[in-house]
């Protein structure tokens, strides 16, 4: 039985130059050319003492399974640990957005008040737009006067005074004209 148990020639050029199979190592013959009983017992006994035993099997099943639950109970520690971080993480950016939020409304709510507070230091304020620009020195309120006594007509008074009168923003248009205004303060 030795002989069909062993391994095979070791190299491939001697594989490729045999086509029978491989004679055995020891004669399984006894002296006399026959095989005896004792030689099959034999045989058979150590192939038996190398088997692979149920309790061996069981032995190495049990070993495999404390393995994988240690394996486990670590993953799982490292998930929990995971779990508390990503948490943390979350409550912080909640608290980071309420924040930004907050702090949005409030500047939006300042920056009404501001509009609001320059709409109302404007309200007795005239703009005039698109006079034109004298090439000299020129007299704004002059200017201003004639112009408010012709759209009037007749309801106009002798005089229009003004608190403050001047030029302001000179601005350009697209195809380069100057776009002049003229602001009127609390006219009288």
């Amino acid at each position: 039985m030795d002989g069909f148990l062993t391994p095979a020639k070791s190299t491939l050029q001697e594989a490729a130059r045999a086509n029978v199979a491989d004679s055995p190592t020891r004669s399984m013959m006894s002296d006399g050319g026959e095989t005896t009983l004792a030689d099959i017992r034999a045989d058979i006994r150590a192939l038996a003492e190398n088997m692979v035993m149920k309790d061996d099997l069981h032995s190495l099943s049990d070993t495999l399974h404390a393995a994988i639950r240690t394996e486990v109970t670590l993953l799982r520690s490292d998930m929990t640990a995971h779990d508390s971080r990503l948490q943390h993480l979350e409550t912080t950016t909640q608290a980071y957005t309420l924040a930004k939020t907050r702090q949005e409304n409030m500047l939006l709510a300042l920056r009404r008040h501001t509009e609001d507070l320059d709409n109302r230091g404007r309200r007795s304020n005239i703009r005039v737009r698109g006079l034109p620009e004298p090439a000299g020195e020129e007299d704004v309120e002059a200017i201003l006067g004639t112009l408010f006594r012709g759209i009037l007509g007749a309801e106009a008074p002798a005089t229009i005074e003004f608190d403050r009168a001047h030029r302001a923003n000179r601005l350009r248009t697209t195809d380069g004209h100057e776009i002049l205004y003229a602001v009127c303060t609390n006219i009288s």
